[in-house]
């Protein structure tokens, strides 16, 4: 029989062995860490820069040239562009390369230094409307092509996981999300336009009363498919508390001065004078309801990047972009993109503590890693957003054209409308409001070359350069096969959505169809594999579209189904692309002095200082390949620059440099 001593010991003694063990995996740990990459010294490095010449175990090669090559680096923040390295300056001096680092945030697989998965496993995100639950689980993901991962490194749509409720969230692609963003603001304007008489702002009972909410997506005076869109009551006609707007349009309560009363939920509640709103353009959809901290889908790319970072990857972004709102309308900051914010978007490094060069000390998760997502990384996240390519449309053959026309027949067309159009900037509507334009930096037009038998880009420059600056033009642009009218509906009991809470979400966002032939599965859970089975499910707002479809002849649905699937995304640098402006493709382009093969969209080969490639190398089973793989590395992405250079490998610029990070 053991005695109470023996016991102890045998207690003791675990405990010993336990913490020994423990000991034992961090020191292995750290081995791995020293030992997983090239860098500096002691940190794992995800990068791949090297080429042939390069030893893999010190500098990890990729001779396909597409790995990302640069160490993290935080992007700092400037409204000057003299600042050479800044965000100002390559945004306005290399706005290619701005794309390209932007591009790279969300291709990065983000690592233990810098600071991803804090709380891995915490439920978080905003309240569900139990005012308890949270939306999702926070930090099950390194990286934003884990989730947008079709077609791959362009952030396509993919992945189906827990988010709202059990049954799902489907991952939607980022393909022309900067035209999305500019329509929601717009879209925003006309709608105060019609209704905000002595253009303070915001809303008032007395202006609302007995006013409907519509818009036009096309004006007569442009060739298209266009349509008139719906969006309720200004006013509360129910007497719920609450304005009868589509809930595409996430309200906000003002006081008498326009300022925003963060706790209010009610026209009925106590100050409260009127309203503002934000058309929320991205998200399957939500009851258009506010919490404290905002509403419960971000409507800027900016906020939704932030978002994206903290809740799915545990990375937290500090950003007076989103935070500062001096005046409390809920209005915040214009961004470096052009793009005005709202200050509703939960961010929760909020800068409190700051140390002496800026950088802030909040963090918030508490994993010892400061500001983890930079104000000037989201400068060039949201540049890179902003000016991703739209989807394109094959088109020319027989059945496609069919398929167009039964869609159009059957009704889909009446919430899938196919055309929008962007105004240029110019003030305009009541209240002199000023209508910022289309502030892209690029378009790619995407074409089917019928003779070449492929899909076909044509570069076109949106802005202009004058004395070393790029200047977007802010003209108009036509979205030709958009195919949303960006407001919401109840498509029945198929489609309802029951939360983790137990509520119900019974309208949901049209989403935009271009691209739809490359996005499987469908619907907001992602639970229809096919076109034919979401077609299907449609019911309530939809029904008579859907039963339309089913009396259609065998070959007729074929053609519907054609149509559908010839509304494709594509990989950017894959394809065949007319860049230099010359009117044909090129099988032998070159840049900087060599042949890269064919002419394609490689942001690379358009830097301020153009990359220049390898060329033709021996590979590893003795066969002659050409390397893409940078000889100009830091001169090409600016590794050296004053405002982006990193000395000592800490992630921080020496500009911005943390002494506790030093000491780590």
């Amino acid at each position: 029989m053991r005695t109470s001593d023996d016991r102890v010991r045998g207690r003791a003694l675990f405990q010993a062995l336990r913490a020994t063990a423990i000991i034992l995996s961090l020191g292995a740990f750290s081995v791995l860490q020293a030992g997983s990459g090239a860098g500096t010294a002691g940190t794992a490095s995800f990068e791949r820069p090297g080429g042939a010449q390069d030893a893999p175990l010190e500098r990890p090669r990729d001779l396909s040239g597409r790995s990302v090559k640069t160490p993290r680096v935080r992007a700092i923040h400037t409204d000057d562009a003299s600042l050479k390295g800044g965000t100002a300056y390559l945004i306005r001096r290399d706005p290619w390369l701005a794309y390209q680092r932007g591009r790279e945030l969300t291709q990065r697989e983000f690592g233990a230094r810098d600071g991803v998965f804090g709380q891995s496993g915490h439920h978080a995100g905003p309240l569900l409307e139990d005012g308890v639950t949270h939306m999702a689980s926070r930090g099950h993901v390194a990286s934003c092509t884990l989730c947008h991962n079709t077609p791959w490194r362009d952030l396509g749509g993919g992945l189906t996981f827990g988010k709202n409720g059990a049954r799902g969230r489907n991952t939607p692609h980022l393909f022309g999300a900067g035209l999305t963003e500019m329509l929601g603001w717009q879209n925003r304007l006309d709608l105060l336009a019609q209704v905000d008489s002595d253009g303070n702002g915001w809303i008032s009972r007395l202006e609302a009363r007995g006013r409907h909410a519509s818009l036009l997506t096309l004006p007569e005076s442009v060739e298209g498919e266009g349509a008139r869109v719906q969006l309720g009551r200004f006013d509360d006609d129910d007497g719920d508390g609450r304005p009868d707007l589509d809930p595409i349009l996430a309200i906000w309560y003002v006081d008498s001065q326009g300022r925003r009363i963060p706790w209010a939920r009610s026209l009925k509640d106590l100050g409260v004078a009127g309203y503002s709103f934000e058309y929320q353009v991205f998200g399957h959809g939500s009851h258009g309801r506010q919490t404290e901290h905002g509403p419960p889908t971000s409507s800027t790319l900016r906020a939704f990047t932030a978002g994206a970072f903290d809740l799915h990857s545990g990375l937290q972004a500090h950003d007076p972009t989103l935070l500062l709102d001096p005046d409390g309308d809920g209005i915040s900051g214009t961004s470096l993109a052009g793009s005005r914010q709202f200050s509703t978007a939960s961010v929760r490094d909020r800068g409190a503590t700051k140390s002496a060069m800026g950088v802030s000390l909040d963090d918030p998760d508490r994993d010892g890693h400061m500001e983890e997502i930079s104000q000037g990384d989201l400068d060039l996240a949201e540049w890179y957003q902003l000016n991703h390519p739209r989807p394109a449309e094959r088109q020319g053959r027989e059945e496609t054209g069919r398929g167009r026309a039964l869609f159009r027949k059957i009704g889909c067309a009446g919430c899938h409308v196919p055309d929008w159009f962007l105004k240029p900037s110019s003030p305009g509507g009541k209240g002199g409001i000023a209508y910022p334009g289309d502030r892209r930096f690029f378009d790619l037009s995407v074409q089917e070359d019928p003779i070449a038998g492929r899909l076909q880009g044509k570069l076109v420059l949106l802005a202009d350069r004058r004395q070393g600056d790029w200047t977007p033009r802010r003209g108009s642009f036509v979205l030709r096969g958009y195919y949303s009218d960006l407001a919401t509906h109840d498509l029945g009991d198929r489609f309802a959505e029951q939360q983790y809470d137990g509520s119900v979400i019974k309208r949901h966002r049209t989403p935009p169809l271009w691209g739809v032939g490359s996005t499987a599965p469908y619907g907001h859970d992602g639970a229809s594999l096919d076109l034919d089975s979401v077609i299907r499910r449609h019911d309530g707002e939809a029904g008579e579209s859907t039963r339309s479809y089913e009396s259609l002849s065998r070959r007729q649905r074929s053609d519907l189904l054609a149509f559908l699937r010839s509304l494709v995304l594509y990989q950017t640098e894959e394809l065949a692309c007319d860049v230099d402006g010359d009117g044909k493709v090129s099988s032998s382009f070159t840049v900087a002095g060599k042949n890269t093969g064919l002419e394609r969209l490689n942001p690379e080969w358009l830097f301020l200082h153009p990359g220049e490639i390898e060329g033709l190398v021996t590979g590893a089973h003795g066969s002659e390949v050409n390397s893409e793989a940078l000889i100009n590395l830091d001169a090409a992405y600016g590794t050296n620059l004053p405002w982006l250079r990193d000395s000592d490998g800490d992630g921080h610029p020496d500009r911005r440099d943390l002494p506790q990070e030093k000491e780590r």
